[in-house]
């Protein structure tokens, strides 16, 4: 892959910009107008301080620049570069005609200056203004294009991610993109305009003093350019310890009940403490070359100042300008061009620090999902005939150690079909791959003879209601939560899947009824309160595939008892698949088979299985033995 570029990576960062280029363009058009009009306010300190020691204070009239220019200066034969001013003069009269006129007397000029205070006021809070929004707007627009393209991913994409790591990006890594954009709206595009006008206003106030001062600039940026590279090197770093600080505190919270229960308390605030200090190396590491590098900018400037004033005195003692002249000068470098050349230094090394996260933020976009629609894919209205699992071979990564092999399956429609099996067995493994929350890595699952691969997801997703043994409930309220199921059902819809979720009267029953908020992956509720919220869920989405993972585990017996009746209702005209661990719940289902070690052993009814001597009678009556006292 080619190595990015400081320039390139910017450019990308300003794409984002794209869609607001109109007010980009009233933010840069604001920033020349005001540039300008602080440049002008510059100009005026020639005429100011000329007035004030050549004691023209009470006078109306100026003395014209030809009588301070032609005594002090006794050359017979004046430099090119003054014949080339004065020819510039000449073609553009005017210039020097209104000059004299609006710097004739200080009411004059402070007639100029007052006129220009309200350009200044407007242009400045503009393009303030419009390069906030342009910034904001692009902070929001990458945070979700990041989330737009992070939802698609694979399952697995998620299940081999740190989920920290990812949420770090989205808020650490963004909020540090946020200062570059900041970094390159405010000082790289306003401050060059203010070093081109220092320097126009010193190159005409003194152009001999101005090529002195321009060789001071590769002293400042050497430093700066070899500290950039190490600002961005100990960012990066850092925000990757950021992020694992992220994951660390994310999963202590999460996992605080086991904390509590096992007393860990005193190794998670260690493991904490490491992780922190870290960081803080990195931090420093990364402080002490920013440092560095405003410390060169801010000698060099210092150093700079103290020869122009020196050099300055000299030219005025010599007389070749005059004392307003090096005034000029001296405020056209000092407050635009030194300040500017300090300015984006600094912002240099501000913008590496930046790109470090805008750069882990971009990794993600390169990141394509793994299953996404063929170009020729179909719409699958509904199931038909059947689902068919023909020579399916499965792995995770592609590893060789197969979880699923070799497996062909057929479920016709309306068919109530039980996996049964020890633990490893691939039994969910097997019904992952029906949504295509992975893809077989040998055979193809088809509906209705339609390779899933060649199904539109969204319409496979649609055909399809899922209940598994881990309900997540968002921090929401009941409602929203049953609403998941289809976003446009009407309370009254809402009520009867929660009725034949057995759940209703027990929401009726709380003092905010169905706004309720079940808190924090439904912490409020039981077990089996979360899972026939899940099952009114997915009776609200009505889809003719029905897919049941473990969905009666852990549960006591009244819990079950009322799970099961609100699924049994849930599988009323559905094609169903029904991952068990508790045979009990099967025995009424059209047919069961029995997995082991990624294979199918056995198929049948449960009454054909337990006439038989084979691995489902062994295992139900090692099931009911365990529940003799």
């Amino acid at each position: 892959m080619k190595k990015s570029t400081l320039f390139s990576e910017c450019a990308r960062l300003l794409s984002f910009a794209r869609p607001y280029w109109k007010y980009m363009a009233m933010a840069i058009i604001s920033m020349v107008i005001y540039t300008s009009a602080n440049g002008i306010q510059i100009s005026l300190i020639k005429p100011i301080i000329d007035k004030l020691l050549l004691g023209d204070a009470q006078k109306v009239t100026a003395l014209p620049r030809i009588d301070i220019d032609q005594n002090i200066q006794t050359q017979k034969n004046p430099s090119p570069v003054k014949q080339f001013k004065k020819q510039i003069f000449k073609k553009f009269t005017f210039i020097e005609n209104l000059q004299k006129r609006v710097t004739h007397s200080f009411t004059s000029i402070g007639i100029v200056m007052a006129t220009i205070a309200p350009i200044i006021f407007l242009s400045c809070y503009f393009q303030q203004y419009f390069r906030n929004l342009v910034m904001w707007a692009v902070v929001v627009d990458i945070r979700n294009k990041v989330c737009d393209h992070l939802l698609p991913q694979p399952l697995s994409f998620f299940e081999n991610r740190k989920s920290g790591d990812l949420l770090s990006r989205l808020t650490n890594d963004i909020a540090v993109t946020q200062s570059g954009l900041t970094v390159l709206f405010d000082e790289i595009m306003l401050q060059p305009l203010k070093l081109i006008c220092g320097l126009a206003l010193a190159f005409y106030f003194s152009w001999k003093l101005t090529l002195l001062t321009l060789i001071a600039f590769p002293v400042i940026f050497i430093p700066v350019l070899v500290m950039g590279k190490k600002i961005k090197k100990h960012g990066k770093g850092s925000l990757r310890h950021l992020s694992d600080l992220t994951d660390a505190l994310r999963e202590m919270f999460a996992g605080i009940r086991i904390v509590k229960a096992f007393k860990m308390e005193a190794e998670e605030s260690r493991e904490i403490q490491e992780i922190s200090k870290r960081f803080l190396m990195k931090r420093l590491k990364m402080a002490k070359a920013k440092a560095i590098n405003t410390s060169t900018s801010e000698f060099v400037y210092t150093i700079g100042l103290a020869i122009l004033i020196i050099l300055g005195g000299y030219v005025v003692m010599s007389g070749k300008i005059t004392p307003g002249e090096l005034g000029g000068f001296i405020t056209a470098i000092g407050f635009m061009v030194i300040t500017s050349v300090k300015k984006l230094a600094k912002s240099y090394a501000s913008l590496q620090e930046s790109l470090a996260g805008v750069n882990r933020v971009f990794e993600l976009f390169l990141i394509e999902p793994t299953i996404k629609d063929h170009p020729d894919a179909e719409a699958l209205k509904t199931i038909e005939e059947a689902i068919s699992f023909k020579e399916v071979s499965f792995s995770y990564d592609n590893s060789k150690e197969f979880i699923l092999k070799d497996i062909n399956l057929t479920i016709h429609k309306g068919e109530v079909l039980a996996i049964v099996g020890k633990s490893g067995a691939g039994k969910s493994t097997l019904i992952n791959l029906i949504p295509r929350f992975y893809d077989p890595v040998k055979g193809a699952i088809e509906i209705d003879g339609l390779d899933l691969r060649r199904i539109k997801r969204e319409s496979l997703l649609a055909q399809i209601a899922i209940v598994s043994q881990q309900t997540f409930l968002f921090n929401r309220s009941l409602r929203e939560n049953i609403l998941y199921g289809r976003r446009d059902a009407s309370i009254g819809e809402i009520y009867a899947a929660a009725k034949l979720a057995n759940i209703h009267e027990f929401i009726m029953s709380l003092p905010k009824g169905y706004d309720t908020v079940v808190g924090e992956l439904g912490v409020k509720l039981s077990g089996g309160q979360r899972q026939r919220i899940a099952i009114a869920r997915a009776i609200l989405k009505n889809a003719p595939i029905l897919l049941l993972d473990e969905a009666t585990s852990s549960l006591d017996y009244e819990s079950e008892k009322l799970v099961q009746e609100a699924l049994n209702n849930l599988i009323i005209g559905r094609t169903t698949i029904i991952v068990a661990h508790r045979l009990s719940t099967i025995q009424h289902c059209d047919r069961i088979i029995v997995m082991k070690h990624g294979h199918i052993v056995e198929t049948g009814s449960h009454e054909s299985l337990m006439s038989g001597e084979g691995e489902y009678r062994r295992v139900y009556q090692l099931h009911f033995d365990t529940l003799q006292p």
